[in-house]
């Protein structure tokens, strides 16, 4: 959803598109390094109010999902804090 709004160059103001994501501000721009730290050309324009990749810009993302039985599976803590959300924004479950 974070790459489809900043594409469209539809996020709004950094409260407004936090609203939209439905996290803190602060969240937000912890996200939003995250996606600096993938090489993103992200920018922000005070005029337009908006978020915007100054050039072309591409996320690729691949999983791969395995069965497991109950007594292999196990808990895992780490990594960073990613909301459970496909790009097209519908939330999924992980349990």
């Amino acid at each position: 959803m974070i790459h489809k709004l900043i594409s469209t160059e539809k996020t709004g103001s950094p409260s407004a598109f936090a609203r939209k994501l439905c996290v803190s501000r602060s969240q937000l721009y912890n996200e939003l390094e995250l996606i600096k730290d993938l090489d993103a050309p992200l920018k922000y324009c005070k005029k337009r109010e908006t978020y915007y990749y100054e050039t072309s810009f591409e996320v690729v993302l691949s999983f791969s999902l395995k069965t497991i039985k109950d007594d292999e599976s196990k808990e895992i803590f780490g990594g960073s804090n990613f909301r459970p959300i496909l790009l097209d924004g519908t939330l999924i479950s992980l349990l």
